[in-house]
């Protein structure tokens, strides 16, 4: 939940870095975007 959170709150430059380190964040802000 923590990283669905984050990865809401933060869909930006800052995704990638998240695509990077979590993979899965990067699917859901993706879905968000």
């Amino acid at each position: 939940n923590k990283g669905e959170m984050k990865g809401s709150a933060i869909t930006g430059p800052v995704t990638k870095e998240c695509a990077d380190l979590w993979p899965r964040s990067a699917s859901n802000a993706g879905s968000i975007a």
